[in-house]
């Protein structure tokens, strides 16, 4: 089943002598349960791609629809609540509220996404999930950084999103600590059926890849699908 297709899809920024076009053309479709790499050198249009897949942004040309909507025809608040309800991200940096807890960083996603169940229990759950069970009442100035990138992936899972997109997830990651959070979410990928889609230069990450799509200058250098994903 497609989550996510891209036609002919296009990128410029700036004008005249000025103008950059980031993506040229691009036609690419994520299906459910990929667990896929958006890689290339600096300046191939990787995080460009990333942001135009998770509706960060959109198109010059071309179109994205995510589950069968045309990104490009929503207005921002409409953008915005197709992000909170759909789409997961996990960053680099992490990106938590330092003010709250695990498990209220992870009820914020719930109530972002108009979630009617039981907020604690999922949220509590799903840390659970992640091995932070002992953790939830912490705040992330008191948590490692490896755990605090496991409260960002069960804010990101939570919701029970189409997709998650996984910005660097291990950048700031020590290599053993990056290689138990790659191990989570490949973990989650293969039994829950979750979409990711990551945006790295990691080798461990393209090692775990399924499917691994190559950008340079701006378009589609290579899209290759990995029969043994590595451990």
């Amino acid at each position: 089943m497609s989550i996510c297709e891209l036609k002919g899809v296009g990128k410029d920024y700036g004008s005249g002598a000025a103008l950059v076009s980031a993506l040229k053309s691009i036609d690419l479709t994520i299906h459910a349960g990929e667990f896929t790499v958006f890689m290339g050198p600096s300046g191939s249009g990787k995080t460009t791609l990333l942001n135009q897949v998770g509706c960060l942004d959109v198109p010059t040309r071309g179109t994205v629809h995510l589950e069968g909507t045309d990104v490009g025809s929503l207005g921002q608040r409409d953008l915005a609540q197709l992000r909170a309800k759909r789409i997961g991200f996990i960053f680099q940096s992490f990106n938590l509220i330092p003010v709250l807890t695990a498990q209220e960083n992870v009820e914020l996603a719930l109530q972002l996404s108009g979630f009617s169940g039981d907020m604690k229990k999922a949220a509590s759950d799903m840390l659970d999930s992640v091995g932070l069970a002992e953790f939830k009442r912490r705040l992330p100035n008191q948590m490692s950084g490896g755990q605090q990138q496991r409260v960002a992936i069960a804010r990101a899972l939570v919701k029970n999103p189409a997709l998650v997109i996984a910005d660097e997830p291990t950048a700031n990651l020590d290599s053993k600590t990056g290689a138990q959070i790659l191990d989570i979410m490949r973990d989650m990928n293969e039994k829950m059926g979750v979409t990711f889609i990551f945006s790295t230069h990691d080798p461990m990450v393209m090692e775990r890849a399924k499917r691994i799509v190559v950008l340079k200058d701006g378009e589609l250098h290579e899209d290759r699908t990995q029969t043994q994903a590595g451990a």
